[in-house]
């Protein structure tokens, strides 16, 4: 299913993992295929002891039960789920999900990201891919959610820190217009947070604060 957005919200990107993730996969089938076929001609030989000949039907279907297996959880599989996941940026939040079946969505809402960061390998290198890895949290309670293999990385890592900042002016914006003017200075009192600042009560407020909205 596509993403559902909110009032306000547009999606800025939207990309599957770098098809360099699809490598694996097709090593697997190449040698799975290569390895089915010598032992079925292996078995099939008419050399063979007559109690090999004698029972190689059922070797034969043996082989081809086990590598039925091994290619669709080896390849058929992780090839499917390149095609069905697909990962948002959007002005409010970033999102990888499943189109068709199970949600088992990642969501990461902008207003508890504090920091962005993209790293690449030298496999990663040659293809212009990389990881994204967002730093999200609040109320000294942090984790990180890593977007694998994600095509253009350092541009992408770019579009996230510049929709970063938007949300951060916008939400600054918005802390300003409701703050109350005291002693007419317009300045908070003591002890209330700082323009540009979320207090706890709105962070609890926060439309997406509990994964909610997809």
């Amino acid at each position: 299913m596509l993403l559902k957005l909110v009032d306000d919200e547009q999606v800025v990107v939207r990309a599957r993992a770098h098809f360099r993730a699809l490598i694996p996969p097709l090593v697997s089938m190449l040698a799975t295929i290569a390895v089915m076929m010598f032992l079925i001609g292996y078995l099939g030989r008419p050399s063979q002891p007559a109690f090999v000949q004698h029972y190689s039907h059922i070797g034969i279907f043996i082989v081809w039960a086990v590598g039925g297996l091994l290619l669709l959880f080896g390849a058929i599989k992780p090839v499917l789920s390149w095609l069905n996941r697909f990962t948002y940026l959007t002005t409010h939040r970033v999102v990888q999900k499943n189109i068709v079946g199970g949600a088992n969505a990642v969501v990461v809402p902008l207003g508890l990201v504090t920091g962005a960061d993209w790293r690449q390998s030298k496999a990663q290198e040659m293809f212009d891919a990389g990881d994204i890895v967002l730093t999200h949290g609040a109320y000294d309670q942090y984790q990180r959610t890593k977007l694998k293999d994600m095509p253009d990385a350092a541009r992408l890592h770019g579009l996230v820190a510049q929709q970063l900042q938007d949300y951060r002016r916008q939400a600054a914006r918005q802390h300003m217009g409701a703050q109350p003017q005291f002693g007419g200075y317009g300045g908070p009192p003591p002890g209330r947070p700082q323009p540009g600042q979320l207090s706890p009560a709105q962070m609890r407020a926060h439309p997406y604060a509990a994964g909610h909205g997809y």
